[in-house]
């Protein structure tokens, strides 16, 4: 057990005192968290700001830790500033969101060192403490279906023989079945485990060469879907089961998928190898974050499945202790474990986390903004609650219910006080249920962070971060002179047309390289490369908004005379005279770079083929539809096909409908004169814009509304809370309109209650007393007075009968009244929360829904023509 206990903030009772008097240091033994916590709490409460301390002080006294991003908060982890400069802050400032406030990047980097070095000291902390975490953790950013991070092989439970087949059946074919979900997700089959036809059968061909020790990839099921091995499925015949024509097709898709490029990113990187993971990392402590947040929400359940899956057989595997070995982090778990009858693949596995890891020392933290998304089951498993501001009565009764199972009682605290108390609590104060400690209850106020909590960080974050934990690469080689190129050695591959397409070797320097699978459409162009690129052979790209100077004007005339001549042999071998531009392919037209500032023979044209295409990205649900135009284009390899290793978007204002005078041109590749060449190279670049068109925009599914192109997240969410604060006055209106008929109702009733009342008291008043009548028995008789009084008692009768009628009355019309102010008070929340409804929401294409509007031959301008 680490001797250092986990430091986070300060606590004090939840009676006497509030202020720092009453305070003192908040410090958790690490071994509480075995039996797993909970964090919950509305948008604003501190939620991720606790979890975020509890990672931190998890690392810092040497646990590993293995967490969960749904939402790209999390790797806030790897923002540790060490010297907490303005200058260590200042490269991750949104520039537009300090332009909008009118103010540069430098001046927001300094108020924010300034306020992180303030918020530190408050809580007794400062530069050294941030510098030892970055020293003692060893982080590591996952990226399943992605390169923006480290990929993961999630497929590695088919494609690599397991252990677990001897020691864990029922997680092994839970991992199976997980992986065999995805693949079927991916080519649009059913992935349901129960009633797909192509998963069973799959399950069992792929279960067999498991069992056997072999690998069961998709090459090995492809041959075994062509020839079962198998006889039967259930008590079916295998071709009665699963039709050979109906394989036949299931394997024409699962090869599709195969030779996807696509596809490739969710077969390379990290084995999904939870051990590994975790291990020390040269004395340092793993700091493991698996982020989701870029995938869809059926991959990111089958993703993550497959995660649970493989870290509750490791957990299975290891010796019992009752000290903290190791803590897993989920954030956002809204989806992932909820109550019954929902079963999505992550709630199986973390459940039996829940129950089975802390007598292996794991323990488990789950966060959420609202508890009814949790599971009852999982909400009676956590032995501590951090429960911070909750608005709604449902959330916090689920709370007050949930800790009164935890242990049979809130800590002495009464419902109607506890549900008060979560109601009122400030940011970054959390009511604290820890059932290992005494009081078990008590308030607790987090220490400030020693990460920037800079809020959810983009794909093209993850990449920067990503290259800022590893070692720089070496710098390329120093590109050749201009005016003076170098030959291309042997057949040097083309360079791109214009300065948005360098080489795949000037990728450092220009557009970074688009990793398999859907590249992000929103991304901006990069800075133009500060010099010309080289590429293969030696070949130089030139980009005309910094074009090299021509020859020097003070050279040997007899260098420069020579030099045009070795030019105009070398153009005459090329095909002699003043060669032509090839004319394209039938329905093509003709693009080409603009002229660089170098003399025309100092140049030459290389093919290329370009594709104007429109993507239209459609959200029918939400009524979303965003035109996506672009310009893509591939240098053409020998045989006629586009070289979609190096595809590149290109500005249309950097080509030309005319070449430079005198330039000389490559042949175009032979097979491009055939029709079917031409076209097949046209479909290719189709099909890629196809692939990587995507556009993401933000949603708000409770109110229908999605981002505008154009518009920017503040004006979305803004819009979100004035559409919410219309329909929370047209719903008030209805409240009204509903109670309005029953108050009237209980109006009437009570004025006339009333009415009755003053009749009787004045019928009352108009009779003898008991005096009165008495002394008139003695002058009429006794028979008048016994009337008198007989008189006299039902009219008191009446009267309390009337009161009773007023009073009931009464407290209907003020308990009617309190419901809808309650609903009034609920529906006044709308706006405010109106924030917490906003997801980001991918769009990408259908193959129909990408049109070309035209295919044209774009050529390339470079220094050094190929031998």
């Amino acid at each position: 057990m680490p001797t250092r206990p986990f430091t986070l903030g300060r606590s004090r009772p939840l009676q006497g005192d509030p202020g720092a008097a009453a305070a003192r240091p908040f410090e958790l033994p690490a071994h509480h968290l075995v039996t797993h916590g909970v964090v919950v709490g509305m948008t604003g409460s501190g939620k991720t700001g606790l979890v975020m301390v509890l990672v931190e002080e998890a690392l810092r006294s040497g646990v590993p830790v293995l967490m969960v991003d749904v939402k790209g908060d999390l790797p806030n982890l790897l923002f540790t500033f060490p010297e907490l400069s303005p200058a260590e802050f200042e490269p991750w400032v949104d520039p537009s969101a300090a332009a909008r406030d009118g103010r540069s990047t430098a001046d927001v980097a300094g108020e924010l060192a300034a306020r992180w070095r303030a918020g530190l000291a408050s809580s007794g902390l400062g530069p050294a403490d941030v510098a030892a975490l970055r020293a003692r953790m060893a982080p590591r950013l996952l990226t399943p279906g992605t390169t923006a991070g480290e990929p993961i092989h999630v497929l590695s439970a088919l494609e690599a023989p397991s252990s677990l087949w001897d020691e864990d059946e029922e997680a092994a074919r839970e991992a199976l079945s997980a992986s065999l979900s995805l693949l079927l997700r991916l080519v649009g089959r059913d992935p349901d485990p129960a009633r797909s036809r192509e998963h069973v059968l799959l399950a069992h061909l792929a279960e067999r060469r498991l069992r056997g020790g072999g690998a069961a990839g998709l090459e090995e099921l492809l041959a075994d879907l062509a020839e079962p091995p198998i006889a039967t499925v259930g008590a079916l015949d295998v071709d009665e089961f699963f039709a050979p024509k109906e394989r036949q097709a299931l394997a024409r898709e699962l090869n599709t998928l195969l030779a996807s490029p696509t596809f490739a990113t969710w077969r390379k990187g990290a084995p999904l190898d939870v051990a590994g993971w975790l291990a020390p990392q040269g004395g340092k402590t793993p700091a493991v974050i698996v982020s989701v947040a870029h995938l869809e929400d059926d991959e990111r359940l089958l993703v993550l499945g497959l995660l649970f899956e493989q870290l509750l057989s490791w957990v299975r595997g290891l010796s019992g202790t009752s000290d903290l070995r190791a803590l897993v982090v989920f954030d956002e778990v809204f989806g992932f474990l909820p109550p019954h009858p929902a079963n999505p693949p992550t709630k199986r596995p973390l459940l039996a986390l829940l129950k089975q890891a802390r007598a292996f020392g794991v323990g488990v933290v789950l966060a959420t903004q609202n508890p009814m998304d949790l599971d009852y089951k999982a909400l009676s498993n956590a032995g501590a609650w951090f429960v911070g501001r909750l608005q709604t009565d449902a959330d916090r009764e689920r709370v007050v219910e949930g800790l009164s199972g935890a242990d049979g009682g809130a800590g002495g605290v009464e419902a109607a006080a506890l549900s008060a108390a979560l109601k009122a609590l400030p940011p970054r104060t959390f009511f604290v249920r820890n059932v290992h400690m005494q009081p078990p209850s008590f308030l607790a106020e987090t220490r400030f962070s020693l990460s920037w909590l800079r809020g959810p960080v983009t794909r093209r974050e993850l990449g920067r971060l990503v290259r800022g934990m590893s070692p720089p690469p070496p710098a390329p080689a120093a590109p050749p002179s201009p005016a003076a190129p170098p030959k291309a050695a042997g057949a040097a591959a083309a360079p791109g047309p214009a300065a948005a397409a360098p080489s795949p070797s000037a990728a450092s320097s220009s557009t970074p390289a688009t990793p398999p699978g859907r590249a992000p459409a929103s991304s901006s162009p990069p800075a133009p490369a500060p010099h010309a690129a080289v590429g293969p052979g030696g070949t130089v790209v030139l980009d005309p908004r910094r074009a090299p100077p021509a020859p020097a004007a003070h050279a040997p005339q007899a260098t420069r005379r020579s030099e045009a001549a070795a030019r105009r042999s070398e153009a005459a071998r090329d095909g002699g005279g003043e060669p032509t531009a090839p004319p394209p392919p039938e329905g093509w037209r003709s693009l080409y770079a603009h002229a660089p500032a170098a003399a025309p023979e100092g140049f030459r044209y290389i093919p290329w083929v370009a594709v104007s295409v429109v993507a239209h990205l459609r959200d029918a649900k939400l009524g979303v539809t965003l035109n996506q135009s672009q310009l893509l284009a591939a240098p053409l390899l020998p045989d006629g096909r586009p070289d979609l290793s190096r595809v590149a978007r290109l500005d249309p204002s950097l080509l030309s409908a005319s070449p430079a005078p005198g330039a000389r041109f490559a042949e175009l590749p032979a097979p491009l004169a055939k029709r079917t060449a031409a076209q097949a190279a046209a479909r290719a670049l189709r099909e890629h814009a196809y692939r990587t068109a995507e556009a993401t925009v933000a949603v708000h599914k409770e109110l229908g509304l999605a981002q505008a192109e154009g518009e920017p997240l503040e004006a979305f969410a803004a819009r979100c809370r004035a559409a919410a604060a219309r329909l929370a006055a047209a719903e008030r209106q209805q409240v009204i309109g509903r109670f309005a008929p029953r108050i009237a109702r209980l109006g009437e009733r009570i004025a006339a209650a009333k009415a009755r009342n003053d009749q009787a008291e004045a019928e009352v008043a108009a009779l003898p007393g008991a005096v009165g009548a008495a002394l008139l028995g003695l002058v009429t008789g006794r028979d008048t007075a016994r009337r008198a009084g007989t008189q006299r008692d039902r009219a008191t009768a009446k009267l309390e009968r009337a009161r009773q009628e007023w009073t009931e009355a009464d407290a209907a019309l003020r308990d009617l009244q309190a419901a809808q102010a309650a609903e009034l008070a609920a529906l006044e929340q709308l706006p405010l929360r109106a924030g917490e409804g906003v997801e980001a929401k991918r769009l990408v294409p259908r193959k129909t829904d990408v049109e070309v509007a035209f295919v044209a031959l774009a050529w390339a301008a470079t220094l050094a023509s190929p031998a």
